[in-house]
């Protein structure tokens, strides 16, 4: 009799590590390639300050992440293989510093004990992708449009408020077929979060006010 999968959902901004991986490496890509106009921008718009306060309001008020789409947008006409080059220096240079490691250790041990991890994330694949490589697990990703070779500064898949569709298109079977579990810090994955035994929600420092309405294990770090 062939053994029920295990799959663990991980999340990875905020869960992994404690940082917007899709801005690191958009920054990152924009100060290898000389580009200073557009790495002043971004980092004006990602500082903790009165703008980034701003653009927070908005996306609540609207549910639109303006930040995320500048970020995006800063992108166009880049070429994919280029970006993929910067991600590899960025993952390795610069993000093992925000590694939560409670989370990876939490993953590790679930890991050995016969959990299959999978890297479930809104941000970017070069991104996502390259940090799977580097931690030998597959991954789900948004990924970025082109347009004749070219990124167009949009995404050909945005996997916000679709990652249970998107977990369940990639194990070709509904969630309840498989034993779940999942790692996040995110109110959004809720739906995946519905579907796991056990649910572990990852905060910093404190737990925020609707971790405590699941009936979830929560890891402060």
């Amino acid at each position: 009799m062939t053994a029920t999968p295990r799959i663990l959902a991980v999340d990875v901004c905020g869960t992994l590590y404690d940082t917007n991986t899709t801005a690191g490496l958009v920054m990152f890509h924009h100060a290898r390639r000389g580009h200073r106009w557009r790495h002043a921008a971004l980092t004006a718009i990602s500082r903790r300050g009165v703008l980034r306060a701003g653009l927070v309001a908005v996306a609540k008020l609207t549910r639109f992440d303006v930040h995320r789409a500048l970020v995006l947008i800063s992108l166009r006409n880049e070429t994919l293989t280029s970006l993929q080059a910067s991600a590899k220096g960025y993952v390795t240079d610069h993000l093992p510093a925000t590694a939560i490691a409670a989370a990876h250790t939490r993953m590790a041990r679930m890991r050995a004990a016969g959990w299959q991890p999978v890297l479930v994330s809104n941000a970017l694949s070069p991104v996502i992708g390259e940090i799977a490589r580097q931690l030998d697990l597959p991954f789900i990703a948004s990924d970025p449009a082109q347009r004749a070779g070219r990124l167009t500064g949009r995404l050909s898949r945005d996997l916000t408020g679709q990652k249970r569709k998107a977990v369940e298109a990639y194990l070709n079977r509904p969630l309840d077929a498989v034993a779940f579990a999942v790692i996040t810090d995110n109110r959004s994955d809720r739906d995946l979060v519905a579907a796991a035994n056990p649910a572990i929600l990852v905060a910093a420092r404190t737990p925020r006010k609707w971790m405590r309405t699941w009936d979830a294990e929560i890891l402060c770090h």
